[in-house]
């Protein structure tokens, strides 16, 4: 469920805060006791700690702190309040130290919008366990016209827009990655700087629950790339990718009735697009003002300093900001 599209607050200490209900079925709220450690009072009292956090953090300036906001932190981080607030602060400085890399995600600026029309994105929906499925089929992104940059924004909206469903982050999401037919242009575009802003992205800033990455038909040639992309990957990401010789392999580990019509199931992608660019159309205003948060970056240049910094490893950084402003 999306909340609806509203004008949310930067102010850091607001007059009051919004009050949250759960309206989740059933099976979120399972997932979210037995796998995050939630409930109704663990909810309420992790947010009021959060908030006073933020309230008195001396280099956040402007943040976002209603609850379908920083609910996103705390079920990441399974209700570890330091954790959470780390998480947090690293989104905020990554955000504001690469801007043109993570700001000023409009899906209607005109390379945005010619990306999300080849369809190499479709939000599929959620499966039985509550996991949203996703598809990526990299050969229709245009390599001729499109490089890191442009896909890092593209991933990088979809993810800000993914983030907007609570069943996304409770559930987690699957990745189907079908790699048939992809050229070796594409592989040899990304540098070793573009590798390390996006996994790092992907890894440790954005408060995002991967299940499971299944990847199909990789071609050989581009596996040195790949490899030299993954020691930018944090163990836990590793573990998590699947990778199969062929589609049809691929295929045998979701639910027939969540893959597309050319993948031998009955959804339609051109639906699912419409109702995935009808939601991004929706969110388009609540993603732009993402970038009325601001936090002071200089006290976080050392995140990004180092080629293969390790989670919860900076201590004199967000965690160690954490201790200095612990709330009891």
């Amino acid at each position: 469920m999306v909340t609806p599209a509203t004008n949310y607050s930067v102010e850091k200490r607001p007059e009051s805060y919004d009050k949250y209900e759960f309206t989740l079925p059933e099976l979120y709220r399972k997932i979210a006791k037995d796998e995050l450690r939630e409930d109704d009072e663990i909810r309420e009292q992790s947010l009021t700690q959060m908030r006073e956090w933020i309230a008195k953090h001396p280099y956040i300036r402007r943040c976002r702190t209603d609850a379908s906001f920083l609910l996103r932190f705390l079920r990441f981080r399974k209700y570890s309040i330091p954790m959470a607030c780390e998480a947090l602060e690293r989104y905020l400085a990554m955000r504001e130290t690469f801007p043109t890399w993570f700001k000023n995600l409009d899906c209607n600026d005109p390379v945005m919008r010619e990306m999300l029309e080849d369809v190499l994105f479709s939000k599929i929906g959620q499966d039985a366990e509550g996991r949203m499925v996703i598809l990526f089929r990299p050969r229709l992104l245009n390599v001729d016209k499109f490089g890191p940059l442009e896909q890092g924004r593209l991933v990088a909206l979809l993810i800000e827009s993914l983030l907007e469903w609570e069943e996304l982050q409770i559930g987690g999401f699957r990745v189907m990655l079908d790699f048939t037919d992809t050229v070796m242009k594409l592989y040899g575009l990304w540098g070793v700087s573009d590798m390390k802003i996006f996994m790092d992205a992907i890894n440790r800033s954005y408060p995002i629950r991967f299940r499971e990455i299944h990847g199909a038909k990789f071609p050989k040639f581009a596996v040195s790339i790949l490899n030299l992309m993954l020691t930018f990957a944090s163990p836990k990401l590793k573990e998590r990718i699947i990778c199969h010789n062929t589609v049809l392999e691929m295929k045998t580990k979701f639910d027939p009735s969540l893959l597309p019509e050319s993948y031998g199931g009955k959804l339609d992608l051109n639906e699912l697009h419409r109702k995935f660019r009808k939601h991004l159309e929706d969110r388009r205003s609540v993603i732009l003002a993402l970038d009325d948060m601001d936090i002071d970056t200089t006290q976080y240049s050392a995140l990004w300093s180092q080629s293969n910094l390790v989670e919860n490893e900076v201590e004199g950084g967000v965690a160690g900001s954490f201790r200095k402003l612990n709330v009891d």
